[in-house]
């Protein structure tokens, strides 16, 4: 655990250029974002003022990649509940060939079960994560404030409210235009986040808009756990956002198949084809990172309930062997 809590915080970036190079094949720190968006921009965009400086990203020298696959390698001893739950998920594959991204992590043990934790997916309203992770460091930069108002008068700690708790997209698009969705997937990739994706073109009323909005459940995962940790925002920023995915409205995914006694800070992604679910899970005091993936389906919000109750189902037997 100690180990890998010093790789975190030593480079991020590491994670994800051992994943290019192919160098493991299992664990999570791919990296993430995406979801659904257009429409008229009424915010104003700021761009230049917040254009993020994507040059100053740091390359991984040798020997901090061979530190990196060490490590990442040997996290994929699993214990007999982990291999119960890894068992779990490989037998959900079976049946949904292709359809499943997995990532959980033990904080306290450092244990990771993954299944294609580095597939690129759709990422629903996943993106919003990434969004708020944006919007956040703007406000810890000085550069905006929850109390500034957006042009319906809402301020943006409102707009943030609705976009992470009832996934509101509309919100979401105009905190992405007071940004800039182009600064916004510079920023992400600068922090290491390099497969998470929102495809920004120009038009010609000179507003960037998103095109298609891809992540990797190890994306999610590692912001998320990255969160948790304190590693990307200041104090007060990490309490607020941990807050919003606490008060999530939405519970049609894999809280149907959580216990009672667990609380699940988090958020989901919809579409007709895909369904996600990731967040922070903690009972008894120790927590736990879980991202699920899901797509391929006709009519998502009711073809994916199975696997999600499934899942959390054998979520729940781990965090109970534990």
């Amino acid at each position: 655990m100690k180990k890998r809590k010093r790789l975190k915080k030593k480079n991020a970036l590491i994670l994800s250029t051992v994943f290019l190079a192919g160098c493991v094949t299992i664990l999570l720190w791919d990296l993430a974002i995406s979801q659904d968006g257009e429409s008229a921009a009424s915010a104003q965009t700021v761009a230049h003022d917040l254009a993020y400086d994507v040059e100053e990203m740091q390359e991984a020298d040798e020997e901090s990649l061979a530190e990196a696959n060490e490590i990442l390698q040997s996290s994929t001893i699993l214990s007999s509940s982990g291999e119960e739950l890894a068992a779990k998920v490989d037998e959900m594959n079976a049946a949904y060939p292709n359809q499943i991204g997995f990532v959980l992590i033990n904080e306290q043990t450092g244990e990771a079960v993954t299944t294609n934790e580095s597939r690129i997916f759709t990422s629903a309203s996943l993106y919003k994560l990434f969004l708020t992770y944006a919007i956040l460091t703007q406000v810890d930069a000085g550069t905006i404030s929850l109390q500034d108002q957006m042009a319906d008068g809402a301020t943006v700690a409102d707009y943030l409210t609705s976009t992470i708790t009832v996934s509101d997209n509309e919100t979401a698009k105009e905190l992405a235009y007071l940004i800039g969705w182009d600064n916004i997937e510079a920023f992400i990739h600068e922090q290491g986040f390099v497969s998470t994706n929102f495809h920004p073109y120009l038009e010609s009323d000179g507003v960037y808009y998103n095109g298609d909005l891809e992540t990797t459940p190890a994306e999610v995962a590692f912001l998320l756990e990255r969160l948790l940790d304190g590693d990307l925002l200041s104090e007060s920023s990490t309490a607020y956002f941990l807050g919003l995915l606490a008060d999530q409205q939405l519970v049609y995914a894999l809280n149907t198949g959580l216990d009672e006694g667990v609380t699940f800070a988090h958020k989901t992604g919809l579409l007709d084809y895909v369904s996600h679910d990731a967040g922070i899970l903690t009972l008894d005091g120790q927590t736990y990172i879980v991202a699920i993936l899901t797509d391929g389906w006709q009519d998502a919000t009711n073809d994916a309930t199975p696997v999600f109750e499934s899942l959390g189902s054998a979520v729940m037997t781990y965090l109970y062997a534990q």
